[in-house]
């Protein structure tokens, strides 16, 4: 387990170095909507709970877009330290819809409204199949049973523990962004938005808290020899304080991520994504206390000038500090002014 969590750390390392090399390259043009980064987030049951808000473009269009997208995550983690302990076994889908609108050149407002639901779910043997395929460490996944929902942090006067199947809204998130760039070129903006407290905190579907963030964005495409579209947001929110996690729980996080897309058909392209944030707490559990890293592919299928498909996965960089796997369907229309 050790080497693995080496190995993912020199991983992370020299893929954020490629990506911001990639990202210094020279004439960048204007970016459209459908050139997006993956709409991901850390799906894990408690960094979920955080207002950590997913990348997107930095330009702002007139009139609306629709994006929906469906995950489907796979957890395993158990550790015990000291007089802590933690275990997160189960499967977590959301369906998210966002709409964006565009109501000036330079300003857009936007609503995400996440369907949460934590099952026992039915990727357990598969990813057991993954991990043997490949070689990679299975995480003791044998020792415990197969498909089991079992969310389980215990810590020093405090007790959160979730068993049984539940489905519901998740905490609804609203943003505002100002585009700052006047003039062709790398796109830069400006956001501020909140985390809401809808989602019911006692089935770990939400916080019970409401969280703010502030972040910037910039992007932009390269049109040399291998054409690129790329992105990067930077940024901090303040969470407010949830009942799920104990005193140790930070309230100030960074989150931060890069991203790339290489247009290699006329209507199809590849994107590569990192996103990180922040520990979630402090004391002795790893999956707390150590920065999350995730890395996301996907193969998107430009169908029209308004409408995209992407299909793609995602993986822990940082072991434990994400799911183990998740697939991701997302749909976007960009409806006309």
């Amino acid at each position: 387990m050790l080497a693995s969590r080496s190995t993912g750390r020199r991983m992370l390392i020299r893929i954020i170095s490629l990506l911001s090399g990639a990202l210094l390259m020279a004439p960048v043009v204007t970016v459209a909507a459908n050139d997006a980064p993956i709409m991901i987030s850390n799906l894990s049951p408690l960094a979920a709970l955080r207002g950590l808000p997913t990348q997107r473009h930095a330009d702002v269009q007139l009139g609306s877009i629709v994006t929906v997208s469906q995950s489907l995550s796979n957890h395993f983690t158990v550790e015990e330290s000291g007089d802590e302990s933690l275990m997160l076994d189960g499967q977590t889908d959301v369906l998210s819809a966002s709409l964006r609108y565009g109501f000036n050149p330079h300003w857009d407002i936007e609503v995400t409204l996440p369907w949460v639901q934590h099952s026992r779910g039915f990727m357990d043997p598969l990813i057991s199949d993954w991990h043997a395929f490949l070689g990679l460490p299975n995480g003791n996944r044998e020792d415990y049973p197969v498909n089991e929902l079992q969310y389980r942090l215990h810590q020093p006067r405090h007790e959160a523990a979730l068993n049984n199947r539940v489905s519901g809204l998740g905490d609804v998130q609203v943003a505002l962004s100002r585009n700052m760039s006047l003039k062709e070129g790398p796109q830069v903006a400006l956001s501020v938005g909140m985390k809401t407290a809808t989602g019911e905190e006692a089935d770990w579907l939400g916080s019970g808290a409401t969280d703010y963030w502030a972040l910037a964005r910039v992007s932009g495409d390269y049109s040399g020899r291998v054409p690129l579209v790329w992105h990067g947001q930077i940024g901090m929110t303040r969470a407010g304080v949830s009942d799920l996690m104990d005193l140790n729980q930070k309230r100030s996080l960074w989150f931060g991520g890069v991203s790339l897309a290489w247009p290699f058909r006329d209507k199809w392209s590849l994107l590569a994504q990192i996103d990180a944030h922040s520990a979630l707490g402090d004391g002795n559990l790893n999956a707390l206390t150590r920065p999350a890293g995730i890395l996301s592919m996907a193969l998107r299928w430009h169908v029209s000038p308004k409408w995209t498909w992407d299909l793609g996965f995602s993986e822990d960089l940082v072991v434990e500090s994400a799911p183990d796997i998740t697939f991701m369907l997302t749909a976007r229309y960009v409806a006309s002014p």
